[in-house]
């Protein structure tokens, strides 16, 4: 199966994919050549195979969402770092302009809500597939965060207790603890998240 970073979908989404994935393969290799790893360092430290770490550095791998906060943890990096890199200004996000990080095989799809995550607030839509869950690969960020679900249903894990949320409900928790959600339904949920500072 096949799973792809992706921009918003209009027609040359294929392209748009391929770029997501070569400027993703671009920042991994950066940011291991600044923290002084190799790739095989990297790899062990992420808990990944030095193959699909070259490959995915050369834009030809597919990471999965588990991937990438394995390679944001070994290299201490908020995992929203590996959003769509350009520089949005201003104020205003309109819906179809929003930094978008899709995993396709994983049916997973993160839209950042604020311009940018260098102020003092970040929020965030989350779509979260049927049966997803990342208890292997859990979130850890500081700051505190607030998630609101706003369709479906969710089990949240915080630092070991967990939380069926339904929809309407909100979870606030310290994100410095580990963190995972699982979508135990046979249908797509969706969170908004609030975030201070922004370190997803």
């Amino acid at each position: 199966m096949e799973n792809h970073l992706a921009g918003p979908a209009f027609p040359g989404v294929e392209g748009q994919a391929e770029r997501a994935m070569t400027a993703v393969g671009a920042l991994v290799l950066q940011l291991r050549r600044e923290a002084g790893y190799s790739i095989g360092s990297l790899a062990a430290a992420a808990g990944l195979s030095p193959g699909l770490l070259s490959q995915i550095e050369r834009g030809q791998g597919n990471p999965s969402l588990t991937t990438l906060i394995k390679l944001s943890q070994a290299l201490k990096v908020p995992v929203g770092r590996f959003f769509d890199t350009k520089d949005k200004g201003g104020a205003l996000v309109r819906r179809n302009e929003r930094r978008r990080l899709e995993v396709a095989e994983d049916n997973l799809i993160y839209e950042l809500l604020t311009p940018h995550m260098n102020g003092h607030l970040g929020m965030l839509r989350a779509q979260i597939a049927a049966g997803w869950d990342n208890r292997n690969a859990p979130f850890v960020h500081p700051g505190e965060e607030c998630v609101t679900i706003v369709q479906g249903r969710l089990h949240v894990c915080v630092d070991g207790v967990g939380y069926d949320l339904d929809e309407g409900d909100s979870l606030t928790y310290d994100s410095s603890l580990p963190h995972w959600y699982r979508n135990p339904t046979s249908e797509d949920a969706v969170l908004i998240g609030a975030m201070t500072p922004p370190s997803f």
